[in-house]
């Protein structure tokens, strides 16, 4: 689906463009100004991304949070990426969500309710290996 977004077969709303990404109004969105920011080469996961995919991707999310911020001027910004249908990645096109936020527009969408205890030092362990 974005692929055919990125290749100019499927109509869009792009926000910003450049070499490396697109940006551009998502057609479903959670509120006004709701824009998804894609790796023009198709990247299933962040886990498949390369750095600088990664990073190029960042990038214009960072640009255009900036031009949400003053252009709608919100409260706040959700920068929301899920990978993996575990963490509900519906579209298997790596993509940024930026949700311009405003007081009072609903929950935040974190996972609900948080595990009572997490053993931090032991997961720091598992993770340095």
């Amino acid at each position: 689906m974005f692929c055919g977004v990125v290749a100019g077969a499927l109509p869009a709303h792009v926000v910003h463009e450049d070499a490396r990404t697109l940006a551009f109004l998502d057609l479903r969105p959670a509120c006004r100004g709701h824009t998804l920011v894609v790796p023009k080469a198709h990247v299933e996961h962040l886990w498949d991304a390369d750095a600088e995919t990664a990073a190029a991707v960042m990038r214009t999310a960072h640009e255009v949070a900036a031009l949400l911020r003053d252009r709608l001027h919100p409260d706040g910004l959700t920068l929301r990426q899920n990978t993996g249908e575990a963490s509900g990645q519906v579209v298997p096109h790596l993509h940024l969500h930026l949700v311009p936020r405003w007081h009072g527009d609903g929950t935040i969408g974190w996972p609900w309710p948080p595990p009572e205890h997490v053993d931090l030092p032991g997961l720091l362990a598992e993770l340095r290996g």
